[in-house]
């Protein structure tokens, strides 16, 4: 893949703001930072598109499929997932995905920075809500309006 000098740049400034000076992405356009020694972040290059991906694999959800009229109702203009998208794998069972793509041209580190902020707290609220072994189906029927609300808080 041939990868935007620019972007590599960015990435390399990227890594220097997290102290991560060795950072940087691999022939397929992708990298990986770990947070707080559990979250794995993501990154792609779509060179096509001039986006770069943050991902996380938020891992399968404590209700299953009980969840899943929640998830879409999320991704409903973005509003409860500051912007990202949750989706599923193709894994048995499935896992949850959520995407965030960036429009990286232009930036620097820090702004990049800010942008995986707004990421690990959308996969941080969503991950705290699938792993709600509590969410019975009559819970799941509709997305509570003070759930969605206070994800929409915090974007």
């Amino acid at each position: 893949m041939l990868i935007d000098p620019a972007l590599h740049q960015l990435i390399n400034e990227f890594g220097q703001t997290m102290r991560l000076s060795d950072l940087k992405l691999d022939n397929d356009g992708g990298c990986a930072v770990r947070l707080d020694k559990k979250l794995v972040v993501n990154l792609q290059c779509r060179e096509v598109e001039r986006e770069l991906w943050f991902y996380a694999d938020m891992g399968t959800p404590a209700t299953g499929s009980k969840i899943y009229a929640d998830l879409l109702r999320g991704n409903l203009f973005w509003s409860a997932t500051f912007g990202a998208t949750l989706s599923l794998s193709g894994d048995t069972p499935p896992h949850i995905i959520i995407t965030l793509p960036i429009t990286w041209y232009g930036m620097d580190g820090s702004t990049l920075l800010k942008q995986l902020e707004i990421f690990v707290n959308a996969v941080e609220e969503w991950s705290e809500y699938i792993a709600n072994e509590n969410v019975t189906s009559e819970d799941t029927t509709e997305l509570d309006a003070s759930d969605i609300n206070l994800l929409m808080s915090r974007a």
